[in-house]
């Protein structure tokens, strides 16, 4: 599906929790619907999500007295949701920080403390804003057209994904479009990338633990360690 039409289906999909598509229904079945929409979620069926936040938002209204814990949470999760969406949309035609703020709003939505993600695409990031409290961050900077990185990336993810205690955010240093290693991209400049696959790596409390050698070698030794 094109991008063009996943904006097109997200656009639809908040004017209809704004009551376009949808009245007020006392009988709407919020537990069941709210079910599907965090069935949906869970593979990443994103379109679909949106079509039963916009029937759950549309059919509460405005009025949340009287419904009980099970129909207000499905309620608020579908307002996440559409507000993630929105956030996504808008920032197609936003610049600078606001850009940035929809971002990082809508990630915080859609992709909670995953084990492993994309971020950056080439643009400048700020790698705290990536830390999740009480786990290990590796920071892998990477580009598609890096035989080691794409060779040590799925080794990285089973990493993250065996380990309870680590998460992986791979940033992408390419800017669209752009063939080749991307040396000049803003984020290869911001951290001053001579050599990839780099990595830093920050511990459960925040803190840069390891860049550079230090940290090539120590995620050599977490990859023998899960290897056995």
């Amino acid at each position: 599906m094109g991008k063009a039409t996943r904006i097109a289906l997200g656009v639809t999909a908040v004017a209809l929790a704004c009551g376009a598509g949808w009245s007020q229904d006392s009988t709407f079945d919020f537990i069941g619907v709210g079910e599907s929409m965090e069935s949906a979620a869970a593979e990443e069926n994103w379109d679909s999500v949106y079509v039963y936040a916009a029937q759950i938002t549309a059919a509460a209204g405005a009025d949340l007295t009287d419904r009980s814990a099970d129909e207000l949470y499905c309620i608020g999760l579908a307002h996440m949701y559409l507000m993630a969406r929105a956030f996504d949309i808008a920032e197609e035609g936003l610049q600078d920080s606001r850009a940035e703020f929809a971002s990082k709003m809508s990630q915080m939505v859609l992709n909670p403390y995953e084990d492993v993600r994309v971020i950056s695409h080439g643009e400048q990031v700020t790698l705290t804003d990536y830390l999740v409290p009480g786990q290990t961050a590796i920071f892998d900077f990477s580009s598609e057209y890096c035989p080691p990185c794409t060779g040590i990336s799925p080794y990285l993810q089973r990493l993250a994904r065996d380990r309870d205690d680590i998460i992986l955010v791979t940033v992408d240093i390419n800017r669209p479009g752009h063939e080749g290693i991307d040396w000049g991209s803003p984020v290869a400049r911001q951290y001053d990338l001579r050599r990839i696959p780099a990595f830093k790596i920050y511990g459960p409390e925040g803190e840069l633990v390891a860049e550079g050698d230090q940290a090539r070698q120590m995620v050599i030794r977490w990859l023998q360690e899960m290897e056995g």
